[in-house]
């Protein structure tokens, strides 16, 4: 990226700030990028001293390789501190996924000690055992959830909140209200303000065709985290703003203005499926604006203290291998 103005320096729209804010999750390890470790580790700093920093979030980073860091013992310790969204291992039933769970609570324990608390993994996602989707009968998730919560309290990890991540198919879009009415059940017996939030993970994409989900689908889970008052985080695939075909795989690409502008406007306005996917299928970027009290799209609008407050409690931040293309992106449209 060449060296642009602080943005504090720029005219950037208050209403832009606040929708991008942090909502980066750098994941350059990833295809189709597939950066070595060390590499993706010395761009995410680098980025980190860009007048774009403000939009970058989190490393993305499997549990199993945290050890890995530790070259950059020194980096980060002249860093400030640095934040990561672990990958966990996961496993197909409950039982496979707590034993494998314990394994990454002490991999993060470790990678803590390594860099004298220089680093905050304070997010997980990982895959929900498979088992649980096929017969999602309400206890045995309850019961799940609360030995997930078990096992943090003996690791001494107040905080680590966790997005499950859930394929989005007919039969799990259909089930995602009763199970995300079970996350917000158990996010609503966590102690505040130390305590780890569970929230959903949707993937957009991938490097197949057959993993971007439809519209409808991601409709269906925002409208459900919206009801639940659930968190979502996004990734893959949401490299550029809005949503349009992608040649080589021959599908329709996601864009991140449609699916965080989606959730924005279902909070604000109350929106059902069909008025979040008609967000979700808008292929001009520039019908979304931002200004210096908010963003509109449509007749729809939102101050900046309704971005902020749905960035914070339902649209997370999404998983990109790019920081680069989405910053380019908006500079092309002159937004920044």
């Amino acid at each position: 990226m060449e060296s642009h103005p602080h943005p504090d320096d720029t005219i950037i729209a208050p209403g832009l700030r606040a929708f991008m804010q942090r909502i980066v999750d750098y994941a350059g390890m990833f295809p189709p990028a597939d950066l070595r470790l060390t590499d993706a580790m010395e761009r995410f700093l680098s980025y980190r001293g860009e007048p774009e920093r403000w939009m970058l979030n989190r490393f993305v980073i499997p549990t199993r390789r945290l050890e890995e860091l530790r070259p950059f013992r020194q980096a980060i310790a002249h860093n400030p501190p640095v934040g990561f969204s672990v990958l966990g291992t996961g496993g197909a039933t409950p039982e496979a996924f707590l034993e494998a769970f314990t394994a990454d609570l002490d991999r993060i324990d470790q990678c803590v000690e390594d860099h004298s608390s220089r680093v905050r993994p304070d997010v997980m996602e990982v895959r929900l055992p498979a088992s649980l989707l096929d017969t999602p009968e309400l206890p045995a998730i309850r019961d799940f959830l609360a030995a997930v919560d078990a096992h943090l309290a003996r690791h001494g990890l107040a905080h680590l909140d966790i997005f499950f991540e859930v394929p989005l198919t007919d039969q799990t879009t259909a089930r995602l209200p009763k199970l995300l009415s079970t996350f917000a059940d158990a996010n609503a017996d966590q102690p505040v303000p130390e305590r780890s939030v569970i929230g959903l993970k949707i993937r957009c994409g991938g490097m197949e065709a057959a993993l971007f989900p439809s519209v409808e689908h991601v409709a269906a889970a925002i409208a459900a985290c919206r009801n639940a008052s659930v968190r979502f985080k996004a990734t893959a695939g949401l490299h550029h703003p809005a949503r349009h075909y992608d040649d080589d795989l021959e599908v329709m690409r996601h864009g991140f203005f449609n699916v965080f502008g989606a959730a924005v406007f279902a909070l604000q306005h109350d929106l059902d499926a069909d008025g979040i996917a008609a967000i979700l299928r808008e292929e001009n970027e520039e019908t979304f604006t931002f200004t210096q009290e908010g963003m509109q799209w449509g007749p729809l609008s939102a101050s900046v203290e309704d971005i902020s407050y749905a960035r914070s409690t339902l649209a997370h931040s999404f998983g990109s291998c790019s920081f680069e293309e989405p910053v380019d992106d908006l500079r092309a449209l002159g937004l920044m």
